[in-house]
């Protein structure tokens, strides 16, 4: 095997592997989207913070949403938290109201389980959750979008550090792959080798952003990405007629050490 392909085969790692990573931030930025048009018809100057969702279940996962309510104030409340869950429609939810008491000082976590049967699509469990006015407490609300994935033999959290941990695996290998294939590395496959790097580590950021709720800024990294691919692939040499992630030299070391 040449040296020249060995590079090809790094840098398809690596493409794999950073596709894995926007696969994964696509699918929690589709889910938030989607989710923020289910029972929306309550708007809310400030979202519900408290508000916490899995990005990923399996079909054979019973998955659940927290909400956590502190009082900060200091006078009790009487809360009301109604919990809307698709019921394998989007326009068919099941309801959930938790009522309770809250001190002054004092945290309540609110709990509510769902399955994969109330995913709409098949693919997308909906939840909207609202704070009900009650004083001192202002009327909010927040969406979330949790994926439905076909393993049942995971969870949604084990899918999830698989995908990253082989993403990561391709990326690095691959890149390390190009490298050592590369030499001797002159100024232009330098080049190339630290915008493999950066090309990679931008499409894990876009995963790590998505799962952390800040699509708007997943999508606008995920333009830079693209932006980024086009380049590295032309520092690559693709889209050259000549020669394929090579920068004109000749492969004389090739065939001698082929």
């Amino acid at each position: 095997m040449t040296k020249k392909i060995r590079r090809i085969i790094g840098v398809s790692a690596l493409i794999i592997g950073t596709l894995i990573f926007i696969y994964l931030g696509a699918i929690s930025v589709w889910g938030e989207i989607e989710a923020s048009f289910f029972n929306s018809m309550l708007r809310s100057d400030e979202p519900l913070d408290a508000l916490r969702c899995p990005t990923v279940i399996t079909t054979n996962e019973i998955g659940a949403v927290y909400g956590e309510f502190y009082n900060s104030f200091d006078r009790t409340a009487e809360m009301e938290i109604r919990t809307y869950i698709s019921d394998g429609y989007v326009t068919l939810m099941n309801e959930v109201i938790n009522n309770f008491t809250l001190p002054p000082g004092e945290t309540e976590i609110v709990k509510v389980q769902f399955t994969a049967d109330d995913a709409a699509y098949d693919r997308l469990v909906m939840v909207r959750m609202h704070q009900m006015k009650r004083r001192p407490f202002p009327y909010r609300n927040a969406s979330c979008g949790i994926v439905v994935v076909n393993l049942p033999f995971l969870t949604g959290s084990q899918f999830l550090i698989a995908m990253i941990s082989l993403g990561v695996a391709l990326s690095a290998g691959g890149i390390s792959l190009w490298a050592l294939n590369a030499r001797p590395i002159v100024w232009r496959r330098r080049r190339a080798f630290w915008a493999m790097i950066i090309f990679s580590i931008t499409a894990l950021i876009i995963t790590i952003t998505s799962l952390l709720d800040q699509w708007l800024l997943a999508i606008i990294l995920l333009v830079i990405w693209i932006l980024m691919g086009i380049s590295m692939l032309w520092l690559l040499d693709f889209f050259s007629g000549k020669k394929l992630i090579d920068e004109g030299m000749n492969d004389e070391g090739d065939k001698k050490n082929g």
